[in-house]
This record gives C-alpha cells, sequence and structure tokens, in this order.
C-alpha cells in the first residue's frame, strides 16, 4: 500500500491553445478580463477518480478545488470578479474532452487526470505536473493473476482489450499487443470509466487504466484484480 500511495496522476488542467471550431466553448482572456473588472470561464471537465467527478450531486476533486483557489486568487490580488460556467457534454466521454479544450477560446479550462506527453504539449497548455502516475492492467477478479506481461498470450488468451482511442493506455496496450500478443482484439469505449464496467462485468475484458481507478475499485470493494506484470511508470 505504500507504493500504491506514491503513485497517482500525472495532471490535470490544460488550456487550449487553438481557437478555431464551430460551437467551440469561449471565456474571456486576461486582456478582456482586466478591461472589464470581469471574467467569464469554462471548466469542461471528464471524470476521473479523486481529480474530477459528482458525487451526489457535489463537485469533487483535487481539479475543482484548485481552480476554486485559483479563482480566489484572481479576485483578491487582480480585483477581477470572475463568472464559472461549468460544461458537462463532455463527462463521461474522454475523446470529446480533449476536443473541447483543444478547440476552446480564451478563458475555457479542461479539468482532469491526463498523461503529459510531447505530443500533447504541441496543442495543450498544462499545469505544472504535481503527481506521478502509474498504469495498470486490470481485469475481473476470477482471472489468473499476471505476473510477466511477457506471459500474457497465455493467461489472457481469448480476452479482449478495452480502451479509449489515442490515449496513452491505448499506446500502451498496442505496445502489448505488438511485443507479446499478436492477435489481442481491442475494443474502445468512450472513457476510461465505461472501461472499467465492462471489466467488472466481463471476465474476458481487460484494460489498462491510471492507479486512481483501481484504488477506487477496491474501495468500493468492486470485482477488479491488478495484475503487477503490466505495471507501467507513466
Amino acid at each position: 500500500m505504500n507504493n500504491l500511495l506514491k503513485l497517482c496522476l500525472a495532471l490535470i488542467l490544460f488550456q487550449s491553445l487553438h481557437l478555431t471550431g464551430f460551437g467551440q466553448l469561449k471565456g474571456d482572456t486576461y486582456a478582456e478580463a482586466k478591461a472589464k473588472g470581469s471574467a467569464n470561464w469554462v471548466f469542461t471537465y471528464s471524470e476521473a477518480p479523486g481529480f474530477a467527478a459528482i458525487i451526489n450531486g457535489k463537485k469533487t476533486g483535487i481539479t475543482f478545488d484548485l481552480m476554486n483557489k485559483f479563482k480566489e486568487f484572481v479576485e483578491q490580488k487582480e480585483n477581477i470578479r470572475v463568472n464559472i460556467t461549468y460544461e458537462t457534454s463532455a463527462s463521461d466521454n474522454f475523446i470529446l474532452f480533449m476536443k473541447q479544450v483543444r478547440e476552446a477560446q480564451g478563458g475555457v479550462f479542461g479539468l482532469t487526470s491526463a498523461t503529459i506527453t510531447e505530443e500533447r504539449k504541441k496543442v495543450y497548455t498544462f499545469s505544472p505536473p504535481y503527481i506521478t502516475n502509474i498504469s495498470m492492467l486490470l481485469s475481473h477478479n476470477s482471472v489468473p493473476t499476471l505476473a510477466n506481461v511477457a506471459d500474457i498470450n497465455k493467461i489472457f488468451a481469448g480476452m479482449t482489450a478495452v480502451t479509449v482511442k489515442n490515449s496513452t493506455n491505448e499506446k500502451v496496450l498496442i505496445d502489448i499487443k505488438n511485443k507479446y500478443y499478436p492477435t489481442l482484439k481491442i475494443e474502445y469505449v468512450p472513457s476510461t470509466r465505461v472501461a472499467m464496467q465492462h471489466v467488472m462485468q466481463d471476465p474476458k475484458k481487460f484494460t489498462n487504466a491510471d492507479f486512481t481507478y483501481y484504488f477506487e475499485a477496491i474501495q468500493n470493494r468492486q470485482p477488479v484484480k491488478r495484475h503487477p506484470g503490466g505495471d507501467i511508470d507513466t
């Protein structure tokens, strides 16, 4: 458990650099806010355990906490009154969430857990990273334990991987497929939370997910197993 407490998500908030697209989200720029003494911000979020979630109707998670403190800072230090609008349409769709952030204009912030990669840094401006992450291979708890990823074609024979397209989790699974399991089938879903639902309901499915999803599952006593052969620092 001490090792698990050292793991967690690589990152959260990023603001778009791209200013084009139909139906894009739009908030005030700093210059606009300074000129009128007020700012309209938009927070779009993709649910991630511990980072951004709605629990019993309440917004919870470190990203919401950080941005609320940032709002206080701007109001006190810059004398700018801040109004926040929450965009919920992508809360369960990571692909749509990333698109919204990428195409947004002005004071629009994306809140979630996301790994910083060189490719993403070309498109998004990230907050400084403050937590490192480990990704894990997770399955239904009835599946035999995979201690060495090189044995995955035997231990996970006949199983299907479930993941989000163009995610860092997908890249891990594709790498495993190329190295150890050429016949592996990969199924795509809109979010890691949906992938976890597949895993919990079907012993023939597995996924690669960040530590917090596993932690949430064991907290809630859900039928999820971590396979130590699949742990990867990210």
